[in-house]
């Protein structure tokens, strides 16, 4: 089984797939041929966010692979996951499209990526009983016992947990916070739960600003924060190119303190901002650095197989495929109304050490995913390692 690409004229767009669990595995002679697992990915390939679908893309077909070498056993039957990938550029009504066409084809596991993507389909897959994996923003809207097919694979404003202690004791000097969002799904869930847990940790919020996602002028958004004196703006729910414009709109205007962002690659937020304008960032759940010989292997692969630059965005993909894996191996059941059950227990040691799903004291049901928080910062116009911060006790 090769690589394929599925063009669909008559629903306006490409879902691009990849039969990566037959690579090097050949005939089995005298054994049964392998069952498949159809994975739908739901991410942007093109458009403003397509670095990012791509890192996905890339990401998820090497792990795949790795997981499929080794097979998936369910009783008797040995299981390979195919991943077949779909563009939905970032644009909800398009993610709509693509889930419906997935939906249409049977398709019992969805990766999805951006808040504003897997929120309007989430009551869709919902009631199909598809199994929704989720790398975005999101509350009650998204994971919650309403939704228990949902699981969010990547920590995301939830992050602030861990991270408001943390720059509480490692900069004592920041007391005033600004937040900056896009006025979208992601950037409100965003403000609302950073803007909650910085003021439990003793800080004051001093602004709370929106911007229109994909905007090229970020000096109206970067003046009104400037205005507010903070010591750290949180640039929340802001991605891609915007992060990098807007640091460098706050530094032209003469802004000196603290900036903390995270959700994209670290080299591209130095290239778009400058080096001189990013210097000092601290990038929350970004692993600017290989630590452990288990992340080093990744960025080799990458290395070898794209050339450089490595994008730090890879990390934060890399395990959740393998945790799927883990939770039907535990299931004993391709059924994902099984397999999620299965998946709230499920515990994977991955490259930020363990993983689990929980935080069932604040969603009411264990359905997003918990483990070690790296940061990093801008250093000498380069992103490096900063800390690793353990996941709050009791969240």
């Amino acid at each position: 089984m090769g690589k394929r690409t599925m063009t669909i004229a008559r629903r306006g767009f490409v879902a691009l797939g990849t039969a990566a669990a037959a690579i090097g595995m050949g005939s089995r002679p005298g054994l049964a041929a392998d069952k498949t697992i159809i994975l739908g990915c739901s991410i942007p390939l093109s458009g403003p966010a397509a670095p990012t679908g791509i890192t996905t893309q890339r990401t998820v077909e090497h792990a795949v692979e790795l997981i499929n070498a080794q097979g998936i056993m369910v009783g008797g039957d040995r299981y390979t996951i195919v991943p077949q990938f779909y563009d939905n550029k970032y644009i909800p009504a398009e993610a709509v499209t693509v889930v419906e066409k997935m939906l249409a084809d049977g398709v019992k596991y969805l990766f999805s990526t951006g808040s504003g993507n897997s929120v309007p389909v989430v009551g869709k897959t919902t009631e199909a009983k598809v199994l929704q994996l989720s790398g975005a923003s999101g509350k009650d809207h998204l994971t919650g016992p309403k939704f228990p097919y949902s699981f969010r694979v990547q920590p995301t404003n939830e992050t602030a947990y861990a991270v408001y202690p943390w720059v509480k004791t490692a900069f004592p000097n920041v007391k005033r916070v600004a937040h900056m969002n896009p006025s979208d799904e992601a950037g409100f869930t965003e403000s609302e739960d950073r803007r909650m847990i910085s003021e439990k940790n003793g800080f004051t919020n001093v602004g709370n600003e929106y911007f229109k996602r994909g905007s090229t002028d970020m000096y109206p958004v970067a003046t009104r924060l400037v205005g507010f004196n903070p010591d750290l703006i949180d640039f929340g729910g802001t991605i891609g190119r915007d992060q990098g414009l807007a640091c460098k709109a706050l530094r032209e205007l003469g802004y000196k303190g603290h900036i903390l962002l995270g959700y994209s690659d670290a080299k591209s937020f130095v290239d778009i901002a400058g080096p001189d304008a990013a210097e000092g960032a601290l990038l929350f759940d970004t692993l600017a650095e290989p630590q452990t010989p288990e992340q080093h292997e990744i960025y080799d692969w990458w290395i070898k197989k794209y050339g450089a630059p490595f994008p730090s965005y890879v990390f934060l993909m890399w395990d959740w495929p393998f945790i799927l894996a883990d939770g039907i191996r535990k299931a004993q059941s391709v059924d994902p109304v099984v397999v999620a059950e299965a998946l709230r227990t499920t515990v994977h040691h991955g490259i930020f050490g363990e993983e689990r799903f929980g935080m069932k004291s604040v969603y009411g049901i264990d359905c997003s995913l918990t483990r070690q928080i790296p940061m990093s910062i801008v250093k000498n116009g380069k992103p490096a390692w900063l800390a690793t911060i353990d996941w709050p006790a009791g969240v």
